[in-house]
């Protein structure tokens, strides 16, 4: 056991450790880095930690600011470049990672918690994101210490568990707004639908007190942010939780230019997310299937509470989220290395 620990962490570590070296020396990729990475810089330049500005003068409301709050932190205490920029969202990566591995852990056993943290790892979206500068991985974070949270409790953790599952919906309110709430509340309604005896452990959680706990945290940001700039309440709210889902024909787009993706685009976009282990996972499926095993082999994990919830997580947004309007936008004014003005 000891030598199979020994081999996993070092897996592992090359990966998160090859993620870190890149970070430092690739410039940023594609619109979206350069954009997020110059409206960190205006926030640390400037100090005014309660609007992000797309650029002087402009405020950005298509994000809550608590990727931007890292990384203009970041910039704080490292200075101004790639890898400081970068290196909250390697973070909190490593953090889903712990997260992952401590479920499985209590699910099964180590040997598969060793398994899971390092396919997730090793994911191409886990090993992108983890080095990009994104508001997503701060979402995912949030989503996942929520998840993960709930599945522990439900299956006799107690202690800070119970709270964590709160945080987590602070950091995805702050990270991406009420969608945070929308991600996990859709799992969890339908894992109680098919579990209706364990609706009865869900006076484990203070409700009361973790919704009060979460308004605190997460809401003086909202009311601050309308304060300051009227009229971020109802572009974000309505137009970019409702409308930009809703209506493909929305013009209210101020960052960028809106597309209408195609129904069913959602599961080519998960097998490019979990490459490779996504294609592996089907192609074993698929084998067992021809093989002549049969459904005697392959069975969904609807019998066990615990990987019946993780399976339901897993389908709940490609099932039951109207297809993704993606944003495409200009380029920020300023060249990759981000030189102030």
């Amino acid at each position: 056991m000891s030598k199979r620990f020994d081999i996993w962490f070092l897996a592992l570590a090359a990966v998160l450790v090859s993620r870190l070296i890149g970070m430092a020396l690739f410039p940023f990729a594609d619109t979206t880095e350069p954009r997020y990475a110059e409206i960190a810089r205006l926030m640390a330049e400037t100090g005014d930690w309660i609007t992000p500005w797309f650029e002087p003068g402009v405020p950005f409301w298509g994000k809550p600011p608590l990727s931007f709050w890292a990384q203009a932190l970041a910039i704080k205490v490292f200075g101004l470049s790639e890898f400081s920029l970068r290196l909250p969202s390697w973070l909190t990566t490593l953090a889903m990672v712990w997260l992952v591995w401590r479920l499985a852990k209590q699910l099964w056993n180590v040997q598969a918690a060793l398994w899971s943290s390092l396919v997730f790892a090793t994911m191409a979206l886990t090993y992108i994101s983890a080095g990009a500068v994104m508001t997503d991985s701060f979402l995912a974070l949030g989503t996942t210490l929520t998840l993960v949270s709930f599945c522990l409790v439900m299956s006799g953790e107690d202690g800070p568990w119970r709270w964590l599952f709160f945080i987590g919906l602070v950091i995805g309110l702050l990270s991406k707004g009420p969608l945070a709430v929308v991600l996990v509340g859709i799992p969890i309604v339908l894992w109680l639908l098919l579990f209706k005896h364990e609706a009865a452990s869900l006076r484990k959680f203070p409700w009361w007190r973790g919704a009060l706990l979460t308004a605190f945290l997460a809401g003086p940001w909202y009311l601050l942010a309308e304060l300051k700039t009227p009229g971020f309440l109802d572009y974000f709210i309505v137009g970019e939780h409702i409308r930009r889902f809703l209506d493909p024909g929305w013009t209210g787009d101020l960052y960028g230019s809106a597309h209408d993706q195609p129904k069913g685009m959602i599961w080519l976009f998960w097998l490019w997310a979990s490459f490779p282990w996504g294609i592996v996972a089907l192609v074993g499926v698929i084998a067992g299937w021809l093989g002549g095993r049969g459904t005697g082999r392959i069975r969904l994990p609807l019998s066990h509470p615990g990987s019946c919830f993780l399976f339901v997580s897993a389908l709940a947004p490609m099932l039951f989220l109207p297809p993704r309007v993606t944003r495409s936008g200009p380029m920020c004014c300023h060249p990759c290395h981000l030189q102030p003005c």
